[in-house]
Order: C-alpha cells, then structure tokens, then sequence
C-alpha cells in the first residue's frame, strides 16, 4: 500500500473515530463544580467568576446539536493541524 492509498482510508477513519468519541464523551461535562471548585467557592470564598467572552458558537445558541456541532468541529480542526504539523515536518526530513 503506497502513502496515497494510506492517507485515503486513514483520515476518514480518524474522523468517524472522532465523531464517534465527540458523540459518546458528550455527557461528560458537568455544569457542577468539581471538588476544587467547590473547595475554591465555599471554603476561600472565591466568587464564581464571570463570563465575559461568550465564545465564537455563541450565536448558534445552546442545545445538543450545537455541543455536537463544535465539539466535531473541535476535533477536526485539531486533527488537521497536527496532519498539516507533521506533513510539514515529513517533508523537510525527505
């Protein structure tokens, strides 16, 4: 198999293999505070800071489709800076 052929099913792989960890990890996050942040606003006294940046999804507004949205759209863009990162870096050492 030469490196075109391994590109052509290894980047859709990746990206189902993401869309797929987006999906399932999306229940993960809590709005509850973790221990720290607890410990942090009950114990020290520290306020809950406020948002001031409302991020750059804000004006498709909230629900489930939109976490998965930017989360998918989170995963391929890192996923194709670290490709363009070492194809980079592969074409300097050939």
């Amino acid at each position: 198999m030469d490196r075109k052929e391994t590109i052509r099913y290894v980047i859709p792989l990746i990206l189902v293999i993401a869309i797929v960890t987006a999906v399932i990890l999306l229940g993960v996050a809590s709005q509850n505070p973790d221990g720290f942040e607890w410990v942090l606003f009950d114990f020290a006294g520290v306020g809950e800071p406020e948002g001031g940046f409302e991020g750059i999804w804000s004006f498709l507004g909230d629900g489930v489709g939109v976490e998965i949205f930017t989360g998918i759209t989170g995963i391929a863009a890192i996923l194709l800076l670290g490709y363009g990162f070492f194809w980079l870096n592969a074409r300097k050492t050939e």
